[in-house]
């Protein structure tokens, strides 16, 4: 799902502001002021978003730095000139890649660049715990 800025929500692009259940079933927790005024500066510097944690929405804050990075590497990920480089870099990204031969770099970086485009945080996440399995069973520290 594609994310727009509204402010400091984000609505899909199918024009849903992404939010909570009508009813979380569980009161406020009482906050100091100062956690109040923390949490308050911090959505002043980001962006609230929401993720799925076992299957129920969080709202979180994300900084505009992070979403600017996210957004340029979608962009590099999605052009093949700049792609071409992702089997190399890998390793220095993802330590565990290190025990991976060329062929399945090449393949991580396949997934990893379709996953991405898919604009689906969670496919992300799958590749890159498969292909950390993969590593690991290579690499002699994980059994299959």
């Amino acid at each position: 799902m594609r994310l727009e800025r509204d402010g400091l929500w984000m609505r899909s692009r199918t024009g849903g502001l992404s939010g909570y259940p009508d009813n979380m079933g569980q009161p406020a927790p009482e906050l100091p002021a100062d956690t109040l005024v923390s949490a308050a500066d911090n959505a002043r510097r980001g962006a609230v978003t929401h993720i799925t944690v076992n299957g129920e929405p969080v709202a979180v804050i994300v900084s505009e730095s992070i979403l600017a990075m996210s957004q340029l590497l979608t962009a590099l990920l999605t052009s093949e000139v700049a792609a071409s480089a992702l089997p190399a870099v890998l390793p220095a990204a993802f330590p565990w890649a290190s025990s991976l031969p060329d062929d399945y770099l090449q393949g991580f970086a396949g997934e990893l660049r379709e996953a991405i485009a898919t604009e689906s945080p969670e496919r992300v996440e799958r590749v890159l715990i498969d292909w950390q399995a993969v590593a690991e069973v290579r690499a002699g520290e994980r059994s299959t």
